[in-house]
């Protein structure tokens, strides 16, 4: 069932360079596909056509596009080129979209295992309250350090969340949040340790983010370990 009038933003244009200094680990296969393709399988089928924008490194983009449309034929997705931060290439894809959207999603690329069911999840709570993450509460006890490197809180697991994608986000406060932060932000020439995800840009602007904590694998490959390591739960 499609979710009407819902955008999605496919983050791919990372260097990936913790994975690789020479492979695209968005590129490398996974369960016998390409990581990317799992993804876009997941959830291309339930946007409309044209609701989908890929953000992707100009070097790499007629090699993903080629593997898109072998995979997943008559696509209609919108491809960018990727800007000098996640957030820039996001807005980059998002540019692309249809402007009478109701709802942005933006997910990173690396993560094969997000369902369409927490998809509609996300998408029921932040048409309540403005936007949505998923997540889980740490396992590690997390503890805040100082400029010195030493332990100057103790935060509480249960008040944590250690924060995955897809987020979702009412567009038109997210446009909005977009369009007020300062280019060099945007384009990463001012560094900030406050904008981390789309989340925070959001509530920087002042919008509410529901958290919905989420028990599936949802894992996001960053070394080449990982490719090993994540499994699909079942």
């Amino acid at each position: 069932m499609l979710i009407k009038k819902l955008g999605m933003v496919i983050a791919a244009g990372g260097s990936g360079s913790r994975f690789s200094k020479t492979v695209n680990k968005l590129l490398v296969d996974y369960r016998g596909k390409p990581l990317m393709i799992h993804a876009l399988s997941a959830f291309l089928p339930v946007l409309e056509p044209g609701n989908m924008a890929i953000a992707a490194p100009e070097s790499e983009m007629e090699n993903m596009q080629n593997l898109v449309n072998e995979y997943l034929p008559g696509n209609n997705i919108r491809w960018v080129v990727g800007g000098a931060t996640r957030l820039a290439s996001v807005a980059n894809a998002v540019a692309v979209l249809p402007c009478d959207l109701e709802l942005i999603a933006i997910h990173d690329g690396a993560r094969p295992l997000a369902t369409v069911d927490l998809l509609t999840e996300l998408c029921g709570a932040a048409r309540i309250y403005g936007g949505a993450v998923p997540g889980k509460t740490p396992v590690d006890t997390i503890k805040k350090v100082d400029g010195n490197g030493m332990v100057s809180e103790n935060l509480v697991r249960a008040d944590l969340l250690a924060v995955a994608t897809p987020q979702v986000f009412k567009y038109k406060e997210y446009r909005q949040a977009l369009d007020q932060l300062p280019g060099e932000l945007l384009n990463g020439k001012t560094e900030s340790g406050l904008i981390t995800d789309d989340a925070a840009l959001f509530t920087l602007n002042g919008g509410k983010v529901k958290a919905i904590f989420s028990s599936a694998p949802n894992d996001k490959i960053t070394l080449p370990e990982d490719i090993k390591n994540i499994h699909p739960g079942c």
